[in-house]
């Protein structure tokens, strides 16, 4: 599907009441991570973390956890005279304003008023702006949408499986530019994992996927709809003769991208406004033979970083070009998909890209169905539905299971594999691993 300048303007903004928005607020999000937020039970609830202000969705809210060790998100001004809260005291029960000393607790209840006479009923008629949260795996998650529309949690299996080893990154990368050129036009993008993550590392490119290279067929590409969003399937050149590599990455609506391996990874590229994204991570992987039976979490860094734990704002512009593969923060696919994204962008489309001008090939399968399957959503959720992937079922014990095999097999193998539909696939992974999969409903 492609855009005019006028859609894709309209599509790309993510604050309260635009259609994006009102797509995004239909889900589970990650907000922080566990480590980033101080305080916890027994009273330790106060310090230099607790609380967080943070932005989300292009609105500015307060997280903190009071004693009782739970999160709370609340809107970062306080609904007595503005004040930030980001400032405020955290108590037992809730967040007090250091102005008027107004407390809140986790549902926006207004707890005290104390500059009110003491017979004073006022605090019942306020309720300051609270959004719910769910903390897992290392990370905290928030919904903020309508009340009314709330949905279960997703037990995504890289959540809450305890088989294996989790790990979960520190959420410190920021990526700069808008939301959708990695939600819909990148992550089922097949071609630029090989020419933009492929071709430019100095090195002779392994044309993992190509055309036909040196007479042999061309490489097995295809791209489906799944019941979480959308995924491609490919089985690429492994480097060794008759051997193949079986790869899917999917994209998990609204904002996932999700990849296999030796473990799964889930990655949330989670807007911050209409420009910029904060990437969360999870991690797992089955215990092998042997190993403790016990989850383990270690901290994983998902930005660069110059020694001291951070970047200067200009990094990208420091490395320069593609050839200076010597700067430390060169390496990797960070700076690449930096450079590929935010110079798209352009200063008289508002920083947005000009996609109407784009001359969408037949390479951009992935791209035109990614655009097709979020515009239904916002119709969708216009009409007061359900977007794809939203479960509502809270009872429901078993785990969300998304495929995304990679594999080194022979071709007869791979091509088997290539040709399953995504719900042969899912049945194929209950088989090898009973009771993890009930499936999105």
């Amino acid at each position: 599907m492609a855009w005019s300048a006028e859609e894709a303007a309209e599509i790309a903004h993510i604050g309260p009441g635009t259609p994006s928005g009102e797509v995004f607020r239909r889900y589970w999000l990650p907000v922080e991570t566990s480590a980033n937020l101080g305080g916890g039970r027994g009273g330790a609830f106060s310090g230099a973390q607790n609380p967080l202000r943070i932005r989300i969705l292009g609105e500015d809210l307060v997280l903190y956890r009071d004693g009782s060790g739970k999160p709370g998100l609340l809107a970062e001004h306080c609904s007595h005279r503005g004040t930030s809260l980001y400032y405020g005291r955290v108590e037992d029960d809730g967040l007090r304003c250091l102005y008027h000393g107004w407390k809140y607790d986790r549902k926006g209840a207004c707890l005290d008023t104390p500059a009110e006479p003491p017979d004073s009923n006022f605090r019942y008629t306020v309720r300051h702006p609270a959004y719910p949260c769910v903390e897992v795996a290392g990370l905290i998650f928030a919904y903020l949408g309508p009340p009314d529309r709330e949905p279960s949690f997703p037990r995504y299996e890289e959540l809450f499986r305890t088989d294996g080893v989790r790990t979960t990154g520190d959420a410190a990368r920021i990526s700069r530019w808008p939301w959708f050129a990695q939600a819909l036009d990148n992550v089922l993008d097949v071609w630029h994992r090989e020419v933009l993550h492929g071709w430019f590392k100095g090195v002779p490119p392994r044309a993992e996927i190509h055309w036909g290279k040196d007479g042999g067929s061309p490489t097995p590409i295809k791209f489906e709809r799944t019941p979480w969003g959308a995924c491609y399937v490919y089985l690429a050149n492994a480097g060794k003769p008759g051997r193949y590599e079986y790869h899917e990455t999917h994209a998990v609506w609204p904002c996932q991208r999700l990849a296999g391996g030796t473990g799964k990874a889930i990655r949330w590229g989670v807007p911050i406004d209409d420009h910029r994204s904060r990437w969360f991570a999870v991690s797992f992987r089955p215990f092998g033979p042997g190993e403790e039976a016990a989850v383990i979490r270690t901290p994983s860094s998902t930005q660069l970083s110059d020694g001291n734990g951070a970047v200067p704002d200009d990094w990208v512009e420091q490395v320069g070009h593609w050839w200076n593969l010597g700067h430390p923060w060169r390496q990797g696919q960070q700076w690449e998909d930096e450079i590929a994204m935010s110079s798209s962008c352009m200063p008289d489309r508002d920083g947005l890209p000009d996609s109407a001008r784009w001359r969408l090939a037949s390479s951009d399968q992935g791209v035109l169905l990614a655009r097709e399957i979020w515009s239904e959503q916002v119709e969708r959720v216009r009409r007061g539905l359900d977007p794809i992937g939203v479960t509502r079922e809270p009872n429901d014990a078993h785990l969300i299971r998304v495929p995304a095999l990679q594999c080194d097999v022979d071709f007869e193998e791979g091509m088997r594999l290539f040709n399953l539909t995504i719900d042969q696939r899912v049945t194929e992974m209950e088989e090898r691993a009973p009771g993890h999969y009930a499936g999105v409903r």
